[in-house]
């Protein structure tokens, strides 16, 4: 619960920052594209948990879905409440404070639901995952995106993190602790979620990133970023992408 508060604390001081300049950054809309066009066929009810300030929102309104968006912070709720307001398909969307390991919600309620961004902040994926199979239909999609460990990015830059851990334990000098993702294998995400009940039925990688390109030269990463982008559907892009995108589909 400590942690959980922590993760809500963090998204609440966040939520002005990411109206403002989420929807520019390419990383974010890297995952979109692809989140958009695997939910291309769903028709009906989607739940997108860890909605934020309802970045997605207007989209999957415009795909003719009825959008709920939960979100663990209050702030990013208000956000996107504030939103949406006005906005002519404002009736077929409604936000709520909520959190993916308990959604308040009957069984096959969703035909479709989307989580960008949220299972890497919990310990372990299971209740979450399970919670997900629950509300969904069965037929119903689910499309997860999430930071991919077996990326050149993520190996690089843990062994630096972890480098300098040891260094400042060695120095014995106080160490943050913010909160901290929990990095995926591909192979074993996959898995996880036939043991819930959800099979993997399509997949890509995107954000192709170096370390320490990305924090030293931002500008020149973002741009190597989008010429990359095509490669997000090759089986190369497991091992060169940042982030997973998978979409799986509850058993019948």
């Amino acid at each position: 619960m400590a942690a959980k508060a922590d993760v809500q604390a963090m998204f609440d001081s966040l939520a002005l920052e990411y109206v403002r300049t989420r929807e520019r950054q390419f990383s974010f809309v890297a995952q979109k594209r692809l989140a958009i066009d695997m939910l291309g066929e769903v028709r009906g009810r989607i739940l997108e948990v860890g909605c934020g300030p309802a970045v997605m929102a207007a989209e999957l309104l415009a795909m003719g879905l009825e959008v709920h968006g939960v979100d663990l912070s209050q702030e990013m709720v208000h956000r996107a409440r504030q939103r949406m307001a006005g906005h002519p398909l404002e009736k077929r969307c409604r936000f709520a404070v909520g959190d993916v390991e308990g959604l308040q919600y009957p069984d096959g309620f969703f035909d479709a639901l989307l989580a960008m961004g949220v299972l890497e902040y919990l310990p372990t994926y299971q209740r979450a995952l399970q919670s997900v199979a629950r509300v969904l239909k069965p037929g119903g999609v689910a499309v997860f995106t999430l930071p991919n460990r077996a990326s050149a990015y993520h190996l690089a830059r843990g062994a630096y993190e972890g480098l300098r851990t040891g260094v400042q334990r060695l120095a014995r000098r106080p160490q943050a602790a913010p909160c901290a993702q929990k990095l995926c294998l591909p192979w074993t995400f996959d898995r996880q979620l036939l043991q819930a009940g959800l099979l993997p039925e399509d997949s890509a990688a995107c954000n192709f990133v170096l370390f320490p390109l990305k924090e030293l030269a931002p500008r020149l990463s973002d741009s190597a970023n989008r010429l990359l982008h095509p490669l997000a559907r090759r089986r190369l892009a497991r091992l060169l992408g940042a982030q997973y995108v998978v979409k799986a589909r509850r058993r019948a």
